[in-house]
């Protein structure tokens, strides 16, 4: 055993005072592609230069030169030195100047797909289709354990919270997300009822939203018979299942909101409607009224000479009188349809009449039968204001099931 021992701060003042001395990483260049970049509010640029076996961690501080270049997926050239953090005993390269030396692989097979299929007509504006203004049944292809499903729930639930929501737990990064997300999109055009898809990954490099750059997801959106929002990563990413898509939302969360109408707006259409539909009624029934006094003054300036013209009056009339009454009576028995179908959408309505919101905590589905509730679930139990979590203990069922 060496008697040789080094507090950590020694070893790395001792591996610092080494490099400095390296006449080999006191000045190189060091070539590869960039990755992981960020540049916090300090001003200087924190990355990673990677090839296919190896990564070097890098800092071009504020005063470098060409930070610039510094692109997740942009072939370069680092002129600099190796280097110690000596606080965390990090080996790093501190860059001086950065050069491009060509787009990255990633990159260049970005632009280089992009290009072909733009030629074939699969990022055309006019096979787009429209996103309906209030789906009832929609389809969330991402990951059941990334906060991007949660955030969707929550925006959901705060503006339409009876919209059915479908989720596909797809993977979004690693060498099987690509095949994940062609199954999954696969998948919900075989179901029935679903008006639209929302696929979702929260941001990250280059190398983390690849998936959504290969070529298999790109023609799978294409072929879906159902209309795809993009919502991948944050706003200033882009991919090109964003390009594919009918509709890309700049997050998450704003896909969520696209396809979940504010409850206060519904009220106020319902109220519309029915104001329109009010003035429509009265001009119905004055409509009615003219042709009715018109009729009668024509009867009534109509000269009588026999008792057979008095019968001819007398049943004019009395037609005309019930013919007014049954329109009045079928226009009053639509009008009253209509509201009462307008007032179901109105879930505070609902909750007022004593009626409570079940749901299964798993996955925030609806419960409209016991059948669908098994020991142990987690329920959750919502009025107007609160919300009750509770677990079921015992499911008693009739024995006849």
């Amino acid at each position: 055993m060496s008697d040789i021992t080094f507090t950590p701060s020694e070893l790395t003042k001792y591996i610092y005072k080494k490099l400095n001395q390296d006449e080999y990483l006191n000045s190189f260049q060091l070539i590869g592609e960039v990755s992981n970049h960020s540049s916090p509010p300090s001003g200087h640029h924190y990355f990673v230069i990677k090839d296919d076996e190896s990564l070097i961690k890098c800092v071009l501080f504020s005063r470098g030169i060409g930070k610039e270049n510094l692109k997740d997926g942009t072939q370069i050239i680092a002129e600099g030195k190796m280097s110690i953090y000596q606080p965390r005993g990090e080996i790093q390269f501190i860059a001086e100047k950065i050069l491009v030396q060509g787009e990255g692989t990633l990159q260049q097979k970005f632009e280089k797909l992009k290009a072909e299929l733009e030629a074939q007509g699969l990022f055309d504006q006019s096979r787009k289709r429209e996103i309906p203004k209030m789906p009832k049944r929609v389809a969330i292809v991402t990951s059941k354990t990334g906060s991007v499903i949660q955030d969707i729930i929550n925006v959901i639930e705060r503006r339409y919270p009876n919209l059915k929501l479908i989720i596909a737990d797809t993977r979004v990064q690693g060498n099987d997300a690509a095949d994940s997300i062609v199954q999954s999109i696969s998948l919900i055009n075989d179901l029935n009822n679903i008006d639209v898809i929302i696929l979702a990954r929260g941001g990250g490099s280059l190398e983390d939203l690849w998936p959504f750059n290969e070529e298999i997801v790109a023609r799978e959106i294409f072929k879906s018979k159902i209309p795809v929002i993009s919502a991948i990563g944050h706003e200033t990413d882009f991919t090109i299942s964003d390009l594919v898509a009918d509709l890309r939302a700049p997050t998450p969360s704003a896909a969520a909101e696209i396809i979940s109408p504010e409850k206060e707006s519904l009220n106020e259409l319902i109220n519309l409607k029915l104001k329109e539909l009010d003035i429509s009624f009265n001009l119905i029934i004055d409509s009615f009224k003219n042709r009715f006094f018109m009729s009668m003054d024509r009867v009534l300036n109509y000269k009588i000479e026999t008792s057979i013209n008095n019968f001819k009056i007398n049943s004019l009339t009395n037609n005309l009188i019930i013919n007014l009454e049954s329109k009045i009576k079928e226009i009053k028995f639509k009008l009253e349809n209509f509201e009462n179908s307008l007032n179901h959408l109105d879930i505070d309505k609902m909750f007022s009449k004593g009626f409570f919101l079940t749901q299964l905590k798993s996955d925030k589905s609806i419960v409209k039968d016991f059948k669908n509730i098994n020991k142990g679930d987690h329920i959750l139990i919502s009025n107007f204001n609160e919300t009750l979590e509770a677990e079921t203990l015992e499911i008693k069922k009739d024995k006849g099931d």
